[in-house]
């Protein structure tokens, strides 16, 4: 299936779709989208296929923040026919600013839930989790740095 995206048009397999059944806080109306790198791993793509320019950034947030907890509420689980945790990939939306790519932040308090096995996916909000939906990477980099050195030398 080839689609016209913002980022040009791809070839992408129609079985990859992620079908987000309420669509995302925001964009409601979009519900087909699929994962694409173009070539800046770890950064992915949340390409929408019902509207050309919607491509958001997309990271795993462990990357950035090797201490991130995701509570998955019970009815998401259910909606998204979550049966374990090998079902479960996390991504976190990033903002790149264009003039100042270094204040990139991401959105730890809104991650999008997708179940490998069929597709379907959820931006879910953890409200009182203590996260933000601006947290600066660089920052988050860092401080994953201390506590894994601290990790390391608590081990050694």
């Amino acid at each position: 299936m080839r689609v016209k995206t913002k980022l040009g048009e791809i070839e992408t397999d129609e079985n990859k779709m992620l079908i987000f059944e309420e669509g995302m806080p925001g964009l409601e109306h979009l519900r087909r989208f699929f994962i694409v790198s173009n070539g800046s791993d770890p950064i992915m793509w949340l390409v929408s296929i019902e509207d050309e320019n919607i491509a958001l950034p997309i990271i795993n947030p462990w990357i950035v923040r090797v201490d991130y907890t995701v509570d998955i509420p019970k009815e998401a689980k259910e909606e998204l026919e979550i049966e374990g945790k090998d079902d479960v990939q996390v991504w976190s939306i990033l903002v790149i600013p264009h003039e100042n790519p270094e204040n990139m932040t991401i959105n730890l308090m809104a991650p999008i839930i997708v179940n490998v096995r069929n597709g379907k996916a959820k931006q879910i909000i953890m409200e009182n989790s203590g996260y933000g939906i601006r947290h600066l990477v660089k920052e988050e980099l860092e401080r994953s740095k201390k506590i894994s050195k601290k990790v390391a030398a608590d081990a050694g």
